[in-house]
């Protein structure tokens, strides 16, 4: 079921995991340390590409710029999170790789399509992912909120591109949780037309 009740969020391990994960990175990296180290992990699309240093597309998905930034993302995190969890549609490891897969797409494609001198961090391309996916759910099981969750996604599309926010990281964040949500319906679906003798 797509609508959540106060026990499918109570029961969104790894969505709450990973709400602690970030607020903990916050208050580490924005309270505690001096800039410097955030500086050191956000994405920085010169320093990956003149000194390859690829760590920074998987630590910025786990650092933001501001509380609101945080807590915005993070009540997307649960929202949809806990949608994924709650529907058993998809297994605990397929809620992780397409969560973090989405969240370096994401970073992929903004450090391609963002001019070198950008930098990047927050874990909206991860969470984007987990709009994908539960978009996919919504397609196979529950096709009457097919026009609303369209709605839905065009708005969270158009609104990346409000100014400061990263529109590759959301959109690819997005079409990454599609495809591996599309990818393992696929494969569920093969599983189940298979005949044994």
């Amino acid at each position: 079921m797509i609508i959540l009740d106060a026990e499918d969020l109570k029961n969104a391990h790894i969505s709450i995991s990973l709400i602690f994960i970030n607020i903990f990175m916050f208050i580490i990296f924005n309270m505690i340390l001096p800039q410097e180290y955030l500086l050191l992990l956000l994405q920085n699309n010169l320093r990956i590409i003149n000194y390859l240093e690829i760590w920074r597309l998987f630590t910025a998905m786990f650092l933001h710029g501001d509380a609101i930034h945080l807590f915005s993302n993070m009540v997307a995190l649960l929202i949809f999170g806990a949608v994924i969890e709650s529907n058993k549609y998809y297994s605990k490891l397929e809620y992780v790789l397409i969560y973090f897969i989405s969240g370096l797409i994401g970073n992929l494609f903004s450090l391609v399509l963002l001019p070198p001198t950008s930098l990047s961090l927050g874990a909206s391309g991860a969470i984007f992912g987990l709009i994908g996916a539960v978009f996919i759910i919504i397609i196979t099981k529950e096709r009457s909120l097919l026009f609303l969750a369209l709605i839905y996604i065009l708005y969270f599309v158009f609104s990346s591109f409000t100014p400061g926010t990263n529109p590759w990281a959301h959109i690819f964040g997005l079409l990454g949780g599609i495809g591996l949500g599309y990818l393992s319906s696929k494969i569920k679906d093969k599983k189940k037309q298979e005949v044994y003798y």
